[in-house]
């Protein structure tokens, strides 16, 4: 989605903040109206629903930027403050997207400055009241969160990025400072509207189940012996039990970290998830029997006493029962406290936990794990690093990459943006033949673009996505692709052969895909001697 397609849309939903909320109009300019608006969508798009946060905004008088304090507590009960800043643009040149301007942040980080320096004031009563709170807290070596909220593009300058790491030196370790930018609020505005899935909030404090040397308690249910199995074979493994508590815990806290390398992360809403509530809340006893469980992997599992109740793992990534995770939480989320009882008191989960730091024995188990219902090879690669890379990159264009069957899920809203959804299959293919002139495995080996090397000699993966990777590369090979297809639909008359005519048989249909692939082989030659001999 192109800023040009984006600033409309937020800019739309802003007047609809101010149409339905005539307090927020308090001057005659609408843009400064709009700066306030737009930090009132930052706080209902990042979930503080709350309308009692918006009375602590203070405005400024002169420009679009508000601010605001306020704390939340974390899945642990901790408190955590934020001081955010938004600055809304009034972008109008159509061929030049603003960037940060080093003038506007060094303003933004003066004035930060002053909040911690215990030095700010504000005609907004409720706003110093926060602030004296937040003086206590810091007093108290409490941590807080300063955002820099904009919609503007990110700017490489280097006397930003040296602006805020002298911020976060002068006041660390307490205190960091995050810059939220157009591109990420793009990004995350595509993973909740169009993805339907709930992104990395910068109003949560974040924990990371896959960080390094992170320590998960998992607090298993005991019953009698053997109520804990310990598998020692190639890898260790244990088998035990879980309440929905457990998990509900789990998934506040890690959200959908849990879920880094599996390759179904949860859908909000379907018909098995429906089925399963109704049973976690109306028929809580017979959920054991109907539910597969949950498969995870960890680097290291701790040592399990006879009477333990609890133990602690290294790193944990569930690999297998996304939906079964997610609808837990949806279900204790909903459910009252006789309810929460009634189920924990019921409900038992099991859970499969694989200890192993092996990358490519983790990808066998996962595709293992995951092979119930048939699954496009792609699908084990979506949650990569160069896959995720690629997709941020067609990001800023009116073609999405899309890494996984039916990932985005509000495809109608993509589409009336302009943009154009294309599976990774198809950019592999484009690539493969185009750029990477491999004329040869289009015959022999087109159904191994997804296939490691390890796994199969002939495997194309580690060819097609490696460091050299770029999207640039892959939407021009697309394009190309794209214009031979287009040619190739042009109908000869007098009932001669049309190579791609949806009437054929699927014979005529593979030889004509065949001659569009080749012709896509030889066009990279015809255009770099042509490019060459003309410039």
């Amino acid at each position: 989605m192109l800023l040009k397609d984006f600033y409309p849309i937020i800019d739309a939903e802003l007047k609809e903040i101010l149409e339905k909320n005539p307090s927020l109009k308090k001057h005659k300019n609408e843009y400064i109206n709009k700066g306030l608006a737009f930090l009132v969508w930052f706080l209902r798009f990042y979930g503080q629903t709350n309308s009692e946060y918006e009375k602590y905004i203070t405005d400024g008088n002169d420009d679009y930027s508000c601010d605001i304090i306020f704390s939340n507590e974390n899945s642990e009960g901790k408190t955590f403050f934020y001081v955010v800043q938004s600055k809304w643009i009034n972008w109008k040149s159509p061929s030049k997207y603003p960037k940060i301007g080093e003038k506007e942040f060094a303003t933004a980080t003066s004035d930060f400055g002053t909040i911690l320096g215990g030095e700010a004031e504000s005609k907004n009563e409720a706003f110093n009241r926060k602030y004296v709170e937040l003086k206590r807290h810091l007093e108290a070596n409490g941590e807080a969160k300063f955002i820099f909220f904009t919609m503007a593009q990110d700017n490489d300058s280097k006397r930003i990025s040296s602006k805020k790491k002298a911020f976060e030196r002068d006041y660390a370790p307490n205190v960091s400072l995050e810059i939220i930018s157009v591109e990420r609020i793009r990004r995350d505005f595509i993973d909740q509207r169009i993805k339907k899935i709930r992104s990395s909030n910068p109003l949560e404090h974040s924990h990371d189940a896959n960080a390094e040397g992170a320590k998960i308690t998992l607090k298993i249910e005991r019953y009698k012996k053997p109520d804990f199995i310990e598998y020692q074979g190639r890898e260790k493994a244990s088998i035990f039990l879980l309440k929905p508590k457990t998990i509900h815990e789990l998934f506040e806290k890690y959200q959908l970290g849990l879920f880094f390398n599996n390759i179904r992360n949860p859908i909000p809403e379907s018909n098995i998830n429906k089925q399963m509530e109704d049973t976690l809340l109306l028929e809580p006893d017979a959920f054991w029997y109907f539910n597969n469980g949950i498969t995870a992997i960890t680097k290291e599992i701790g040592s399990v006493g006879r009477s333990a109740k609890k133990f602690e793992v290294t790193g944990l990534q569930i690999i297998n029962g996304a939906q079964t995770v997610h609808t837990i939480y949806s279900a204790y989320e909903k459910a009252d406290a006789n309810q929460r009882e009634q189920m924990d008191s019921e409900v038992r989960v099991t859970m499969r936990l694989i200890e192993s730091s092996n990358e490519e024995f983790n990808l066998r188990i996962t595709r293992y794990a995951n092979s119930q219902n048939k699954m496009e090879d792609r699908a084990f690669f979506a949650n990569k690093k160069i896959q995720k890379r690629l997709q941020e990159a067609s990001f800023h264009t009116s073609y999405w990459y899309e890494t996984r069957p039916g990932e985005f899920r509000d495809e109608t809203l993509a589409e009336k943006n302009g943009v154009s959804i294309v599976s990774n299959t198809e950019f592999a293919l484009a690539y493969l033949a185009f750029h990477l002139q491999r004329p040869i495995d289009l015959i022999e080996n087109v159904d191994k673009l997804f296939i490691s090397r390890k796994e199969e000699e002939n495997g194309l993966y580690e060819d097609i996505f490696n460091e050299k990777t770029t999207f640039e590369d892959m939407l021009t090979s697309y394009e190309i692709r794209q214009i031979i297809h287009v040619a190739s639909r042009v109908t000869r008359v007098k009932g001669n052969l049309t190579l791609n005519n949806k009437n054929d048989d699927s014979k005529r249909g593979f030889i004509g895909e065949v001659f569009k692939l080749f012709t896509l082989v030889l066009s990279k030659n015809i255009l770099t001697d042509y490019l060459k001999s003309k410039f």
